[in-house]
């Protein structure tokens, strides 16, 4: 471990150097950023929690220390910056957010800032840049060069890639679950795997019900569109560039066994895994519905023991800034709730999201 202390801190006086004589800001290299996360506690924990970021609530803030992003507590491993347009224009040294979707209000280099010293405080912290979620469709024009640049001008580790067709077209055949959408979710993931950044991070949202549709989860509930959605990924020759899978296990209605669909997952591939919870309400069935979910404690709890009794790789939350329907808990208290239970250190931070 002797030489990533001294790379971290042959690092740290340049980027020092380089503030004090006001210089251009020096992101750390994907490679550094990693020494770092290993010699930290969080980076040493069995568990990893990651959370969305809703760029589109973050309050503006002239300043990168009043950004919440900044005051983030140690035991949170993975922040997602949410989201980044597959087609996004972005010019390598502008840190110009204007092209890429996001949404920060804040100047772009109080963001930029941030997220260094957000790393300062805890140098185990990982932070990828969500690209598409629900609304930014634009796969076929995926400008892996864009969101390269990007990702290395504000010193990320990487990308999650949160496809999210439609219509997936999702059949089942004499062969297995085939889906219209097969080819191009391949496609993303070697392309970005390809052109990101040497050492990033690829990690994949995947649908709560993508590895069903087959073998002992043939008829597993709900049938959905999105049944089977995942299954050519992790067949094909692309799987091996996935650094982990992240289960969006919500908005999925009260039929949905997320512990079931864990152990699907768990059967097509054999990294680290991240099952989701959601912030209630959710999005589907809408509230009121019959069917609908609603997010309680115990039950984070209960998945919580689940992914410790499976040896999964941990959990994850949609989103930091979801305001939670009256009497639920709201992220504060679902990311306590998953702290106690996986180990991840001190519960009790201050936590900056309102």
């Amino acid at each position: 471990m002797s030489r990533f202390v001294s790379r971290r801190t042959a690092l740290a006086a340049v980027i020092a150097g380089a503030a004090a004589a006001g210089l251009p800001h020096v992101p750390a290299l994907a490679s550094d950023r990693r020494a770092a996360a290993e010699e930290s506690g969080a980076a040493r924990a069995a568990y990893r929690y990651s959370v969305y970021l809703d760029s589109w609530s973050q309050p503006w803030a002239p300043d990168p220390a009043q950004l919440d992003l900044a005051k983030s507590p140690s035991y949170i491993g993975t922040i997602v910056l949410s989201f980044m347009q597959p087609d996004a224009q972005y010019t390598r040294g502008s840190y110009s957010l204007r092209g890429t979707g996001l949404q920060f209000s804040c100047e772009e280099t109080v963001l930029r800032d941030a997220l260094s010293l957000l790393r300062e405080r805890n140098p185990g912290v990982e932070v990828l840049v969500g690209i598409g979620g629900a609304t930014y469709t634009g796969w076929y024009a995926l400008n892996v060069s864009a969101i390269a640049d990007f990702v290395s001008d504000f010193g990320l580790d990487g990308v999650e890639v949160c496809y999210e067709p439609s219509n997936p077209g999702c059949t089942r055949s004499s062969s297995g679950m085939v889906c219209a959408t097969d080819e191009e979710s391949i496609s993303i993931v070697k392309q970005l795997a390809k052109g990101l950044p040497s050492g990033s991070t690829l990690s994949v949202a995947v649908a709560h019900v993508g590895a069903y549709g087959e073998g002992a989860w043939a008829d597993s509930q709900p049938l959905s569109p999105y049944t089977g959605a995942s299954l050519a990924l992790l067949r094909s020759d692309a799987a091996s560039s996935i650094t982990r899978l992240n289960i969006q296990a919500y908005d999925a209605g009260t039929a949905y066994n997320p512990k079931e669909a864990l152990a699907a997952y768990q059967h097509y591939f054999k990294g680290p895994i991240l099952l989701g919870v959601g912030i209630a309400p959710d999005a589907w069935p809408p509230e009121g519905s019959p069917d609908a979910h609603v997010l309680s404690l115990p039950e984070v709890k209960d998945l919580a023991n689940e992914v410790k009794d499976r040896g999964a790789g941990g959990m994850s939350l949609w989103s930091l800034y979801k305001q939670p329907k009256s009497g639920t808990p709201g992220a504060r208290e679902v990311s306590q709730t998953i702290c106690d239970v996986l180990g991840l250190g001190d519960s009790t931070q201050p936590w900056p999201w309102k």
